[in-house]
């Protein structure tokens, strides 16, 4: 007997169907764990002050997924001295490593405290960057590290075929550009666990070539109410445009000429500070917001008497496109000493009653001052002795030691909190007689 056709196809789909359900019960193949690979290192930077150049960039705080906070237990920070950056799908083959910098791990948070229990001590943290944090990091300038490194060499790239119509140029009608000067370029690295390491930062760079020399000749005066600095230019200081040297005839330039030397003014510590732990380090700050053009400076706020300052000044220009602060000058010291006295008393006027001579004058505005004296002789000519044992802060006075009918010629001066203390000069003079009962 032979099975219709329909009853076929419907027995051939009960099979596979049996067959894929027996299928579905098994597992497909494990996947890949997802790799935790810090962040790089984010918005690089450096300068260079002096013989150092400073680079500080952001420690990262998220994996590249967005996970956070960041597997990062540490921070690669990679050199290169060049005329070009390098490149490559792996900068670190053509760059020297030259530190590398732990990372804090993040805590989770502490269990809550029950109510009325002591807070438990924090745990303390080994030494490193905290994520997030800006890092600064320094490296000396030594003379080995002036010296370019030789680079990979780059597939020569074919040259355009040449145009016979234009003829060529004698040679170069302006000066080389920065493309040619000698830089040392940095990059970082952050490293997570299984040594797996995030991307390159981006590239920065200071130049290696030395500006100006040290400025000389560091002076500081002060006056009541301020400091001043002032300074000699060294003697490679360049010139504003126009500014004739004293050495050479006048001339006009074919290319245009940097920019002229400038001047931070930095304060210092008197004595050498100990090594700064290199978690902690900072870029040196300058009291002037931008390098001046001028060879004097008034330190911004008041004169501190008794406490010693220092101060270093250092020349700024323009190298190969970006500004490097230059050596220090001596320093220059100093411990004010207030020898300042308040101005004399003004408008001193007398008023006699019976038995008492009143005395009244205008204030003094000084802010460190301590009180008034006043002074008292015999008409006409005795000398004036003091008859207030101590300043008084009031400026009205009471004589009610004056003997009636005897003429008096009275004065005030006015004393400060300097030790010892400044005395002002005479207020003007004035006469007067107590009345008799």
């Amino acid at each position: 007997m032979r099975t219709p056709r329909r009853g076929r196809a419907v027995l051939l789909s009960l099979i596979v169907c049996a067959g894929l359900a027996a299928a579905c019960g098994k597992k497909g193949p494990p996947l890949a764990p997802l790799a935790r690979v810090p962040s790089p290192p984010a918005n690089p930077q450096a300068a260079r002050v002096g013989d150092d150049a400073y680079v500080w960039f952001t420690v990262p705080s998220a994996n590249v997924s967005g996970q956070s906070p960041a597997d990062v237990s540490a921070i690669e920070l990679y050199a290169v001295t060049a005329t070009e950056a390098p490149s490559g799908e792996d900068l670190t083959e053509a760059a020297v490593k030259i530190g590398t910098y732990a990372v804090q791990p993040v805590l989770p948070p502490p269990p809550p405290v029950p109510e009325g229990a002591p807070a438990p001590p924090a745990i303390p943290l080994p030494p490193g960057f905290a994520q997030g944090a800006v890092a600064v990091v320094r490296e000396p300038l030594s003379p080995d590290l002036r010296v370019p490194t030789v680079l990979p060499v780059k597939a020569a790239e074919p040259e355009p075929p040449a145009d016979e119509t234009l003829a060529p140029l004698p040679g170069p009608l302006v000066a080389p550009g920065d493309a040619t000067a000698l830089r040392r370029f940095y990059f970082a690295v952050a490293v997570g666990p299984r040594n797996r390491k995030s991307a390159p930062s981006q590239v920065v760079s200071v130049p290696v070539d030395d500006a100006s020399g040290p400025p000389t000749d560091l002076r500081i005066d002060y006056t009541e109410t301020g400091m001043t600095l002032a300074w000699a230019a060294p003697a490679n200081a360049r010139r504003a445009p126009g500014e004739p040297d004293p050495g050479l005839l006048p001339s006009k330039p074919l290319v245009p000429l940097p920019p002229p030397t400038g001047y931070h003014v930095f304060e210092v510590p008197r004595a050498e500070a100990p090594a700064p732990d290199p978690y902690s380090l900072a870029l040196p700050a300058p009291l002037t917001a931008q390098p001046m053009a001028t060879t004097e400076f008034a330190v911004p706020g008041p004169v501190r008497y008794g406490e010693e300052r220092c101060f270093v000044v250092r020349a700024t220009d323009t190298v190969a496109g970006a500004v490097v602060v230059g050596p220090a000058s001596v320093p220059a010291c100093v411990t004010p000493v207030d020898t300042f006295p308040p101005a004399p008393p003004k408008q001193l006027a007398a008023i006699a009653g019976v038995g008492v001579i009143n005395l009244i004058w205008e204030p003094n505005a000084e802010a460190d001052l301590a009180g008034y004296i006043v002074l008292r002789g015999v008409a006409p000519g005795e000398a004036l002795q003091a008859i207030t044992p101590t300043p008084i802060r009031e400026t009205t006075y009471r004589d009610e030691s004056a003997t009636p009918g005897v003429r008096y010629t009275y004065a005030v001066v006015a004393v400060d909190t300097a030790s010892p203390q400044n005395v002002s000069g005479q207020s003007n003079r004035v006469e007067e007689t107590s009345r008799t009962p």
